[in-house]
C-alpha cells in the first residue's frame, strides 16, 4: 500500500484564517473539535471520580457573578488588541517586519498542546511533546543536511539559539585543554596550539576516550571559568543580529574576543578580508574559536558565502588550523528547502529550472538560480551548527526558534542534571531540558512546529513552495519600487532598491529628482516610514501602508553603502559627512502575493498609498 501523500497539490491557502477570515469557519470546526478530544480525555481520566465543581456551585450568584467579571476583562482584552495591535495578516498592505499570517494548524495545536501540560522540558512532565521535540529536531537538522550524526531542538528563540550555539562551541573547543589537565597520557606530544586547534570531531573524540574520567574533564572545561580567554577569537559579521554581543557576553567569551567582519556591497562577508583576518591572528598565534555566517541578515536579508567560508576552513586545516562554523539562519533557513526534493535530498544546480517548473515555483529572474545563493545552502551540511526559526519562515506561533548541530555529540558538553526532572543514567524516550539553555518552556512550541513539519513538509513539495511566494513576492516589489516616480508638488521623487535581494527582503529609499543632497534624501526616506506607521501616519488599522526602516551607519557598515550612494548621483563625502544611509525595509513574508493575478492587484493600491503618503509629507514637513 502506497501511502505518500501528494503534498505537491495541495492548496497552501487552506493552512491559513485568511487576512480577511476566509476560513473562520473551517478555524473554529477544527477548534472545537480538539476542544471536545481534551474535555472528553478529562471525564474518562478516572470516570469514576467526583466532580470538583457542581452544577449547585455554577448556579450560585457568586459564580455568576465571577463569570462576568471573566468576560469583562477579556472584552477588554479584544478591545486593546484589535486597536492596538499591528495588521500583519492584510494580504498586500504590511511590507514592514519580520512577521505575517501564521499557519492556522500551528495555532491550533499550540492552543491544544497547552491544554494538557504546559511545560515541556522533560520526559517525565510532558511525555507526548518531548517526543515531538526530538521529532522535529531531527527534521531540523536533517533540513541542513546533518543526517548521520545530527540533534536539534525547539529554542525559546534565535537569541537563545545563538547563545546555546556558543555555549556549545566554548565548552567543545576546551576539551582539549581539559583533558590535558585530567587525562594528560590522551594528548602527549601536542602543543597547547595543537590542541586549541582541534576540529569538533577530534575534540568530541577525546571526551569519549575519557571514559569514567568524563564528567571531570567537562568538570574542567570551559564550564569552570579556566582557558576562556585562551579559546580565541569569535569572528561574526557586521550585519550580525544584536544576540551575538549577548552571547559572548553571557558565555564569558567576551566582547575582546568578538571581531567584527567587514561586508561588500551585497552586504556579504568580505571573504578576502575575512582571509586576511584569519592569517593575521594565527601569526600571532591567536586561535580562531569560530566563524559565524549569516543565511539572512536581519536589515537585508543577505546571504553570506558560507561555501567559501567552508573552503577557507578546509585551507587552513592544511596549516594546523581549525575552528567551528556556525550559521545563524534564523530568518533564512528555511529557504533550504526550495533546494530539497520530495526524498529530502539538496537538488544538483542543473536540475532547479526543470523541478521549480514542476512545482510551480517562480522562476522568471528568480533569485534562487543565484549560483552564488545555491552554494551557500549547499555548505550548510559542511557546518557545525544552525540556528533556524520555525517562528520566522516556518509561519508557526512564537515562541519557537530553533538549533541543529551536526554532531549529536556536542550537546553532551553541556550536560547538567536534576533529580526532579532528569538524572545521569535514567534512560527515558527523548530528553531535551538537560541539554538546554531553558529550564521551562512551552509544549505549545513543539506542537506547533511538529504539525508543521507533517502538513506541509521541509522540502519543494511543501514549504518549499511556501517560501518561494514570498521569493516571489520580494522579487516582484523589488524591481517595482526600483526607479518607480511619483510626482508630488511639481517635484519628481523616485524610489530606488539598494541592492538584488538574496532572500525576501527588500530595502529601498526615496529620493528626490535632482536634490544630490544625501541629508535631504535621509530625511525623505525617513518621513515616509513615519507616515507608513504610527508615529505620524495615524491609527494603525486605518493606515493603507505599513513599513518599517533601518540606518546604514558608517561605524557598522563601513563602506558598503558607498556605491549605491554613488550610483544615485551622490557624492561619497556626503555618506562621511552623515555616517549613515537611512533606508525603507520590508520582510516581504506575505503568502498572498504570489502570482501575476495577485500582484497586479496589490500593486497599483500600493502605489497609490505612496503617493498619498509623498502628498502628506508635502504638505506636512518642509521637506519637499
Amino acid at each position: 500500500m502506497n501511502d505518500k501523500k501528494d503534498y505537491k497539490n495541495m492548496d497552501l491557502s487552506a493552512y491559513f484564517i485568511g487576512p480577511k477570515g476566509e476560513n473562520g469557519r473551517l478555524f473554529k470546526e477544527l477548534t472545537n473539535d480538539l476542544i471536545d478530544d481534551h474535555i472528553g480525555y478529562r471525564k474518562n481520566f478516572n470516570a469514576e471520580d467526583a466532580n470538583s465543581i457542581s452544577e449547585d456551585e455554577k448556579d450560585s450568584p457568586e459564580f455568576r457573578k465571577a463569570v462576568v467579571n471573566m468576560k469583562n476583562v477579556l472584552n477588554e482584552l479584544s478591545m486593546k488588541m484589535r486597536s492596538g495591535s499591528i495588521p500583519w495578516p492584510t494580504a498586500g498592505r504590511y511590507w514592514a517586519q519580520m512577521d505575517n499570517e501564521t499557519l492556522m494548524p500551528s495555532l491550533l495545536a499550540y492552543n491544544f498542546a497547552m491544554l494538557w501540560n504546559g511545560n515541556g522540558v522533560a520526559w517525565a512532565g510532558s511525555p507526548a511533546s518531548t517526543i515531538m521535540e526530538k521529532e522535529v529536531g531531527q527534521d531540523l537538522a536533517k533540513l541542513n543536511g546533518f543526517n548521520e550524526n545530527g540533534w536539534g531542538y525547539v529554542a525559546t528563540d534565535g537569541s537563545i539559539a545563538n547563545v546555546s550555539a556558543l555555549w556549545m562551541a566554548r565548552n567543545v573547543a576546551s576539551i582539549p585543554m581539559a583533558v590535558k589537565e585530567v587525562c594528560p597520557e590522551l594528548v602527549e606530544g601536542k602543543s597547547d596550539w595543537e590542541l586549541h586547534n582541534m576540529s569538533v570531531k577530534e575534540s568530541l573524540d577525546l571526551l569519549d576516550k575519557a571514559g569514567d574520567k568524563k564528567n571531570e574533564v567537562k568538570a574542567r572545561s570551559a564550564r569552570s571559568g579556566k582557558n576562556l580567554q585562551s579559546l580565541g577569537k569569535w569572528l561574526v559579521p557586521s550585519t550580525m543580529h544584536y544576540s551575538w554581543k549577548k552571547a559572548v557576553d553571557i558565555t564569558g567569551v567576551g566582547e575582546d574576543n568578538l571581531v567584527v567582519l567587514p561586508v561588500d556591497e551585497h552586504y556579504r562577508i568580505n571573504i578576502d578580508k575575512l582571509d586576511a583576518i584569519i592569517k593575521e591572528n594565527v601569526e600571532k598565534n591567536i586561535p580562531i574559536l569560530g566563524i559565524v555566517g549569516v543565511v539572512g541578515s536581519t536589515e537585508e536579508g543577505a546571504i553570506d558565502h558560507i561555501d567559501k567560508i567552508v573552503e577557507l576552513r578546509k585551507k587552513y586545516n592544511k596549516q594546523g588550523v581549525d575552528f567551528i562554523i556556525h550559521v545563524d539562519a534564523a530568518y533564512g533557513g528555511y529557504g533550504r528547502t526550495v533546494y530539497m526534493d520530495e526524498d529530502n535530498n539538496f537538488m544538483p544546480y542543473e536540475k532547479l529550472e526543470d523541478a521549480f517548473k514542476k512545482y510551480g515555483i517562480f522562476t522568471e529572474n528568480n533569485q534562487f538560480l543565484k549560483r552564488e545563493v545555491y552554494d551557500a545552502y549547499k555548505a550548510i551540511a559542511e557546518t557545525d551548527s544552525v540556528t533556524i526559526d520555525p517562528h520566522k519562515m516556518g509561519y508557526v506561533p512564537y515562541d519557537a526558534g530553533g538549533l541543529a548541530i551536526a554532531d549529536t555529540r556536542m550537546k553532551n558538553t553541556l550536560t547538567y542534571e536534576a533529580p526532579y526532572a532528569f538524572q545521569e543514567g535514567v534512560k527515558v524516550p527523548a530528553s531535551i531540558g538537560q541539554f538546554t539553555l531553558e529550564g521551562s518552556k512551552s509544549v505549545g512550541s513543539a506542537a506547533a512546529v511538529w504539525v508543521a513539519n507533517r502538513i506541509i513538509p521541509l522540502n519543494i513539495a511543501g514549504y518549499g513552495r511556501l517560501v518561494a511566494r514570498t521569493l516571489y513576492a520580494a522579487r516582484r516589489f523589488n524591481d517595482m519600487v526600483d526607479g518607480k516616480k511619483f510626482t508630488v508638488n511639481g517635484k519628481t521623487i523616485v524610489s530606488h532598491a539598494v541592492y538584488d535581494p538574496d532572500f525576501n527582503m527588500v530595502d529601498w529609499v526615496y529620493k528626490e529628482e535632482g536634490n544630490d543632497s544625501l541629508k535631504d534624501m535621509n530625511d525623505l526616506t525617513q518621513a515616509v516610514f513615519e507616515y507608513t506607521s504610527s508615529s505620524k501616519g495615524g491609527d494603525l488599522y486605518d493606515l493603507q501602508l505599513l513599513t518599517s526602516d533601518s540606518s546604514f551607519t558608517v561605524d557598522t557598515y563601513g563602506d558598503a553603502p558607498v556605491n549605491f550612494i554613488k550610483s544615485l548621483g551622490i557624492n561619497e563625502s556626503e555618506y562621511d559627512k552623515e555616517g549613515r544611509l537611512e533606508i525603507l525595509r520590508s520582510s516581504c513574508m506575505t503568502p498572498w502575493v504570489y502570482n501575476e493575478e495577485t500582484f497586479d492587484y496589490w500593486a497599483p493600491r500600493i502605489n497609490d498609498a505612496i503617493q498619498k503618503t509623498l502628498e502628506k509629507i508635502a504638505q506636512n514637513e518642509d521637506i519637499l
